[in-house]
């Protein structure tokens, strides 16, 4: 009787649009359902909520921690996947899942299960059309990818060749004042490769004396794609030197990719403390980033920047996903997942791969960006072939920004619980 009673309490509050609310008790309990009446945080004042079950329950303002209202299909998802998480950790149970939240109007969420599905199982065609991946030539890609492979780039929202690309930069600065700043730096560029110290430091000083905004695409494609980082750290000083915000992106491009350490302490020097805001949105993308260090070298950038429209972006990143490449001995199974304890997700793939446990834990300690090669025994099989290893990372560097910019320790690198503590914190409620 208390199961139909609350499914159909469920079920009314769906149809009705009300609210699934959370209310966190000081000893480290929940109340899940419907708040009764406005919070208002006063001392002596007693909460009421109908639970998800139907109940009304009354609780002591001084008990409550944290309260926060949440759409009932969010905490019904949640529910849902907790319960996915602990007992059905499958393709089939996530694609369940993900056509779920499709229904629910869940992108964000729907997509998180699709590449688990795809990651689980790579052939499964449904999950890939779901998140608008194309098959060519036997191997599924993304829309990216798929643009990439035809030879287009992405600029202003459309994909183009890079010809089109480079016009329209051209158009936007000037085409005039393009060419002749490619042209000149093109030549003071030259100076500096010769032998002559004499002509290398006019060179130097000429590139140093840049002021217009204008030189800025042409300045990053000569020096920024030099060889020599003394090259690249002087790169970062001219772009320093030029007012606005307009070598501020190809300056936190250097800070968050360049191989050298000391090129990417010129760079964030070179950005200083005045255009520190406009650096946010550029390392908040670069949270997406496949690649682990970026992430974290960006973490840094957003704790330094003190900026709070980055802290939904630092929850979502406090452990990111990563997919490693690793050539193996033959094997039937094209890849397998490694969970935050460092164990397999699926430990007979793992040993029929034979990868060793010391390169999972490589992985997890991201000692091994650029993938890496496994041979086969002398006598054994010669066949290979290339699978996907799929490790989640915490980051430190993330946890250590959140903590940075909200002055709260938090809860570790359990993202829903920071997520309700930051919808608590812009209600006002903490």
């Amino acid at each position: 009787m208390w199961r139909v009673t609350a499914v159909a309490w469920i079920l009314s509050s769906l149809a009705n649009g009300l609210s699934a609310d959370v209310i966190r008790l000081e000893n480290g309990g929940e109340l899940r359902g419907e708040l009764l009446g406005a919070v208002t945080r006063t001392p002596g004042e007693t909460i009421v909520m109908r639970t998800l079950a139907g109940s009304r329950v009354e609780v002591s303002g001084e008990r409550v921690r944290l309260v926060a209202r949440r759409p009932l299909k969010v905490e019904q998802y949640e529910m849902r996947a907790e319960r996915v998480a602990s007992e059905s950790d499958t393709a089939e149970g996530h694609w369940e899942l993900a056509e779920w939240c499709r229904k629910q109007r869940l992108p964000g969420q729907r997509r998180e299960h699709l590449e688990r599905v795809v990651s689980l199982d790579p052939g499964h065609k449904q999950a890939h059309y779901g998140l608008r991946h194309t098959l060519r030539d036997g191997k599924w890609m993304t829309r990216e990818e798929f643009m990439e492979s035809r030879g287009l780039v992405r600029f202003r929202g459309r994909y183009m060749t890079p010809q089109q690309r480079d016009d329209l930069q051209v158009n936007t600065i000037g085409a005039a004042a393009y060419r002749k700043w490619f042209s000149q730096i093109r030549i003071w560029h030259r100076w500096m490769k010769t032998r002559d110290p004499v002509q290398q430091a006019r060179g130097r000083d000429e590139l140093l004396g840049i002021s217009d905004p204008a030189a800025v695409v042409p300045l990053v494609r000569i020096l920024g794609r030099d060889d020599v980082p003394t090259t690249r750290g002087l790169l970062a000083r001219v772009l320093g030197g030029i007012p606005g915000p307009a070598p501020v992106g190809p300056l936190v491009g250097l800070v968050l990719r360049d191989a050298s350490y000391a090129v990417r302490g010129q760079a964030r020097n070179a950005i200083g403390s005045n255009r520190l805001g406009a650096a946010v949105p550029f390392a908040i993308a670069a949270l997406g980033d496949g690649s682990n260090e970026v992430v974290r070298r960006a973490a840094v950038l957003l704790g330094q920047c003190g900026d709070l429209a980055a802290v939904p972006h630092l929850i979502v990143a406090l452990v990111t996903r990563h997919v490693y490449r690793v050539r193996v001995p033959g094997s039937r199974h094209p890849s397998f997942a490694v969970a935050r304890d460092g164990t397999p997700v699926h430990p007979a793939v793992a040993q029929g791969f034979g990868v060793p446990p010391e390169v999972i834990s490589g992985m997890q300690a991201g000692r091994f960006p650029f993938g890496v090669v496994i041979l086969p025994p002398q006598f054994s099989e010669r066949e290979t072939q290339v699978i996907s290893v799929v490790v989640d990372r915490e980051n430190p560097e993330v946890l250590a920004a959140l903590k940075k910019l909200t002055e709260h320790d938090g809860p570790g690198y359990n993202r829903r619980a920071w997520q309700l503590w930051w919808l608590a914190f812009q209600q006002g409620s903490k």
